[in-house]
């Protein structure tokens, strides 16, 4: 099985808005997704599977206080339950590194399933702490991947607004 990852596009809006509630139908993400793709420099990239879209994720650029280095948070990332377990997910994960090391990103945050995470390369507790308080349940969760040499400096992460909802957090 062949997956070609590539930019979303305007003209995919709605096929990448179906695909959360299909894969997450205990989440409402919808409106989380909607408001990061219309936000400035957020990296959207599709998963297709001949030509069947199959996945999308978003990374959003983020700050982190007292330091110069930049980060991204990754997310929300569907795969449509047709297509999971093929390495549509990874694929996205890694086209999506490597574009953001591209650009001087230094690291990758992601709030997720540590088991999941772990196997795409977010293997350390995240020294950048989150934007609102996490519960003890989560902690594990937050993780992060660095995409250069240097360690990332401790510090807390400011996200747009989009991602300024506590609710999100919690």
């Amino acid at each position: 099985m062949s997956v070609q990852v590539r930019p979303g596009t305007l003209s995919e809006q709605d096929d990448i808005l179906a695909l959360y509630p299909e894969a997450f139908p205990e989440e409402d993400l919808t409106g989380l997704v909607r408001a990061l793709l219309d936000c400035e420099g957020v990296l959207s990239l599709t998963a297709r599977v001949g030509d069947d879209l199959s996945g999308h994720a978003l990374f959003t650029p983020c700050s982190i206080s007292g330091s110069r280095q930049t980060a991204a948070l990754l997310g929300p990332l569907c795969v449509a339950p047709r297509a999971q377990r093929q390495g549509v997910g990874r694929a996205l994960i890694e086209s999506g590194a490597h574009q953001l090391s591209d650009l001087g990103v230094s690291v990758l945050l992601v709030l997720g399933d540590p088991a999941y995470y772990s196997r795409c390369g977010f293997h350390e507790r995240s020294v950048i702490e989150p934007p609102y308080p996490l519960p003890e349940a989560w902690r594990e969760a937050w993780r992060m991947r660095s995409l250069c040499e240097r360690r990332p400096n401790a510090g807390r992460l400011h996200v747009p607004a989009p991602w300024r909802a506590a609710d999100l957090w919690r």
